[in-house]
């Protein structure tokens, strides 16, 4: 019923395809970093926000003074309008439509200018901690490394964050 050759044949394939499909599996070794930690606890992330403080101190403090001097004006009118002149009142609540037109002429171009700066440090931080996963990986022979939050489960000698943040303390 069976040609013996052809069964011959075919248990060779199979056992060929057999051998060959466990020579070829390889055991992969994979780690996490958790990058939320790692740019929360590196120094750069600090000196970014400090650079960024500085460089806008003048423009920030000059809008917390308008805003303090507005909130001083509306009580002032809030307190004092009762007694005050009809004249008063008017140059009063002029004076504080004014500050409010000032207050969002600087204040919002300000927030949006602070968003872009963080936005770019944030990317570059982003890059020396990629980086830094490249070359932990690298040497520690990881074949994939994962974000934390990538993994719904994950034995904790797999992490790699505190490697991954002495690598970038290195890169200064």
């Amino acid at each position: 019923m069976f040609n013996s050759n052809l069964f011959k044949s075919a248990v060779f394939v199979v056992v060929a395809m057999l051998y060959t499909g466990n020579a070829q599996a390889k055991e992969v070794k994979i780690g996490f970093v958790d990058v939320a930690a790692v740019a929360a606890s590196i120094p750069q992330a600090a000196q970014v926000q400090e650079t960024i403080k500085n460089e806008f101190a003048a423009k920030i403090a000059e809008v917390n003074k308008l805003e303090t001097d507005i909130n001083f004006n509306i009580e002032k009118l809030r307190r004092d309008g009762p007694t005050m002149s009809e004249k008063q009142q008017k140059d009063l609540t002029e004076t504080v439509n004014n500050q409010r037109q000032q207050y969002e002429t600087l204040a919002r171009p300000l927030d949006e200018q602070i968003r872009q700066r963080q936005t770019e440090e944030r990317n570059r931080i982003l890059g020396l901690i990629k980086a830094a996963i490249d070359v932990v990986a690298a040497r520690e022979n990881f074949d994939v490394v994962l974000n934390a939050t990538s993994a719904v489960y994950a034995k904790p000698e797999f992490d790699i964050s505190e490697k991954v943040i002495q690598q970038v303390g290195k890169a200064k």
